[in-house]
């Protein structure tokens, strides 16, 4: 296969000129000016090769679950080959790259309205039949980001979005169900809700799923592509920049700092460690380009230690390391605003934390009870915290 014209897209609208090469990499591009408001945020105002690099981080992770042996098994060399095959289509977003010589237009397409079948969570060398005949079936898969195993799917016409684990351990999905409960309790109603599941032909109990949270009309921005759509100066911390451009994007940044305070205190009780810029986004409508706010809190596995050693002492547990905005937990916590944003008497009980990880048949007792005294630990010191703030 020899390198293709294609152009890029947001819906129905041409965006810039596009060369890929047979591997799916962007060899060269050239954008509308008059088009320049709907060009993908992440980076255009700090690199030369923006949409090159876009693109790139566009496409699966080659570290996510068995994508490597997926993407050698269909004959795709690198991810980006297999974001091609599938035109760059998202759910998340309405970005897609139309072959320069096909007459295909958005509700051709678009995977909120086309249906998919591809399940690349319980994909295996042993199901796999090949490739299906007839008209092209385009998956979201090819542009899913993360390193944890998961896929899109539709359930009675409603998409999904199905996660599992790292380990034969249930306890990054479980993670997501105490997370779910905590938002609950608060009130807190701007939350995604999670569900645990049994995938069939994985070693952990249970995986986890939830509805799709964007549509025709709405879309999810990130905070990367916020942060690095426009320079930061050195002086700013990543933090007031990020509130900057919001503002700058008409949103009401008194509301966006009461959000991400309740989301870095309820991220501190259940010790948190992956809420990166892309664990944090906003929803975009569509026409207008206006900001609704910040989007539901999405992705809670990563916490409670899952994967990583279960602290023995108070000085570990003081050390935790995150990520975003901040190297540890005390310098998130100097960023928190309103300190009573999360409401301690409104707070699951450890039993319901150790009833959650019990329901994992390989999850040992002893490691229940730490990760139960943790909890517990974590609500008494941000109580102490909040009382002097």
């Amino acid at each position: 296969m020899s390198n293709r014209d294609y152009i890029l897209m947001r819906k129905d609208d041409s965006l810039a000129a596009v060369k890929l090469n047979e591997n799916g990499l962007i060899l060269r591009f050239s954008v509308r000016n008059d088009m320049y408001e709907l060009l993908p945020l992440e980076g255009r105002q700090n690199r030369q090769d923006w949409l090159k690099i876009w693109w790139k981080e566009r496409a699966i992770p080659v570290e996510q679950g068995r994508i490597a042996r997926f993407l050698e098994s269909k004959g795709f060399t690198i991810s980006e080959e297999y974001l091609m095959r599938n035109l760059g289509l998202s759910l998340t977003d309405y970005y897609w790259i139309r072959p320069i010589d096909l007459d295909i237009k958005w509700k051709d397409v678009n995977l909120f309205d086309n249906d998919f079948t591809e399940n690349v969570l319980t994909w295996s060398e042993e199901s796999d039949n090949g490739e299906s005949s007839g008209t092209p079936e385009y998956s979201p898969n090819s542009s899913l980001q993360g390193q944890l195993e998961k896929t899109w799917t539709i359930i009675e016409g409603e998409r999904y979005l199905v996660k599992g684990n790292h380990s034969n351990l249930s306890t990054e999905s479980i993670n997501e169900i105490i997370a779910t409960e905590i938002h609950r309790l608060q009130g807190h109603n701007n939350h995604v809700q999670y569900q645990l599941t049994h995938i069939e032909g994985k070693p952990y109990d249970y995986g986890c799923y939830s509805k799709l949270m964007t549509s025709q009309k709405k879309e999810l921005v990130s905070a990367y592509a916020l942060v690095t759509s426009e320079n930061k100066p050195n002086d700013v911390s990543v933090y007031e920049h990020l509130i900057s451009v919001c503002k700058m994007h008409g949103m009401d940044v008194d509301t966006i700092k009461e959000n991400l305070d309740y989301q870095i205190l309820s991220d501190y009780v259940m010790s948190g460690y992956d809420r990166h810029l892309n664990n944090i986004a906003f929803i975009r409508d569509a026409d207008t380009l206006k900001y609704d706010g910040i989007a539901p809190i999405y992705d809670n596995g990563g916490s409670m230690f899952a994967g990583q050693r279960i602290p023995i002492s108070d000085k570990e547990l003081l050390s935790v390391k995150t990520r975003g905005f901040a190297t540890d937990e005390e310098k998130m916590l100097k960023l928190v605003n309103n300190a009573k944003a999360l409401d301690l008497a409104k707070i699951p009980a450890s039993e319901f934390v150790e009833e959650m990880y019990s329901r994992d048949s390989q999850n040992n007792e002893r490691d229940i009870k730490r990760l139960c005294k943790i909890y517990e630990k974590k609500i008494d010191m941000l109580e102490k915290w909040q009382s002097i703030h």
